[in-house]
């Protein structure tokens, strides 16, 4: 069987990337739906974010995956550890776009942020950009030795 061939980071990241996949989805028919039910045709901006947002978690956590397999350093630290912080990470971040969305009382909550929204940006930042480019540099690492 395919599955148990694949390396772990990137089976961890499909898990993710079917999550994504099925967000994508249906935010898509939610945001059609408020298309729709709008007078200028379009959905509110964080219907749109969530839709557009899972979208892009998707391939980026696939990639993510692709890349950590050639993570240099399991021995001391294995990369779907990573792969995992990433895409709990990428969850709450889209959960937070629906939960906008849902509400649809503001349309951005950077605007005047809150000091929830400014934890949030320190915590995707700790939980996806920097495990990103970490693997980013650990497959730079990795692929520069082959």
């Amino acid at each position: 069987m395919i599955i148990n061939s694949l390396p772990e980071p990137l089976h961890t990241a499909l898990f993710f990337s079917i999550l994504y996949f099925a967000a994508a989805l249906i935010t898509g028919v939610w945001k059609w739906r408020a298309m729709l039910g709008s007078p200028n045709g379009q959905a509110h901006s964080y219907i749109d974010i969530a839709h557009h947002a899972a979208l892009h978690y998707g391939p980026f956590i696939v990639l993510a995956g692709a890349l950590a397999s050639f993570w240099p350093f399991a021995e001391v630290f294995p990369a779907w550890v990573l792969i995992q912080i990433m895409g709990w990470t990428m969850v709450l971040s889209l959960s937070r776009y629906i939960s906008l969305g849902i509400r649809g009382e503001i349309s951005n909550q950077l605007d005047k942020p809150t000091a929830p929204a400014k934890l949030g940006l320190v915590f995707f930042f700790f939980g996806s950009v920097f495990p990103g480019l970490t693997i980013a540099v650990g497959a730079f690492i990795g692929l520069w030795a082959l």
